[in-house]
């Protein structure tokens, strides 16, 4: 079985973006900023896509988050926490984060959420009189897109059943001054709290499949535009059951996605025995 995550840049149904795609034949791809899909896609694949959000809430983004399987997608799930605040952002998010049990031609049902998370907190405004302490990271003052996530699935996820959680997460750990100090780097982008995005996950059983597999290596997804490649922004989780079937996990071709303008990140590929 063939997973794939990737920020595709508002790709529409004319791009090369889809034929990159398909030649990677991706059992399950997890798909952001999706703007519009071919005939081709739609025959391949069962899918299921919503717009992503605003941050003024107006109106929907033009592009959706997306789930795309060679199979069936079964039924949706409904991601819920235990804080009647973050139900809230979650229906506002609702277009961010697609969760849905699909099952292919070879796996069992599997739990699947394709992830958007925008590069801007939650409105403070939504949140005077909440307490957020139990949902907030502990290093950073702002409520993300990310956290809402994590509360969710901390109050869904069952060790009884495989998941996959993937997408662009616009987090990094080169983004934390701690790792930049570390490291003697110096990114545009000084902020705290995304190793902390990666350390609950792995509490909860996930694995971040691209850095694990890699030795704890940190593999580039995304190109900025000063034209560094430095920050994985994308991550693709699975349940512990999952990974121990894990065969490989790499990324796309730099030379065609960057070099041809398919996108500004590349797609997480990574391969499991399921038989």
């Amino acid at each position: 079985m063939r997973i794939v995550t990737w920020n595709i840049k508002g790709a529409k149904r004319g791009s090369p973006v889809w034929k990159y795609l398909l030649d990677l034949q991706p059992d399950i791809a997890l798909l952001q900023e999706v703007v519009s899909m071919p005939e081709e896609i739609s025959n391949n694949f069962d899918i299921k896509s919503q717009n992503a959000m605003r941050k003024k809430l107006d109106k929907p983004q033009k592009f959706s988050t997306a789930v795309l399987v060679k199979g069936k997608i079964i039924k949706n799930i409904s991601l819920s926490s235990e804080y009647e605040w973050v139900n809230r952002e979650l229906i506002l998010f609702k277009g961010n984060f697609i969760s849905c049990i699909v099952q292919t031609a070879n796996t069992k049902e599997i739990k699947v959420v394709s992830v958007y998370s925008p590069a801007w907190p939650v409105d403070k405004n939504r949140l005077i009189n909440e307490d957020v302490s139990k949902v907030k990271l502990k290093s950073n003052p702002e409520v993300w897109a990310t956290e809402i996530l994590w509360s969710a699935l901390k109050n869904t996820v069952s060790d009884t059943e495989q998941w996959i959680v993937g997408g662009d997460y616009n987090s990094s750990e080169t983004f934390d001054k701690e790792w930049q100090d570390k490291n003697g780097k110096r990114f545009g982008i000084r902020s705290y709290g995304n190793k902390e995005i990666l350390d609950r996950m792995d509490a909860m059983g996930f694995a971040e499949c691209l850095r694990k597999y890699n030795d704890g290596k940190i593999i580039p997804t995304f190109k900025h535009t000063r034209n560094t490649i430095d920050h994985q922004m994308d991550h693709l989780f699975v349940s512990s059951d999952l990974y121990s079937k894990i065969e490989r996990c790499s990324v796309g071709d730099q030379s065609i996605i960057f070099g041809k303008s398919l996108s500004d990140h590349l797609p997480i590929i990574a391969d499991f025995k399921v038989n």
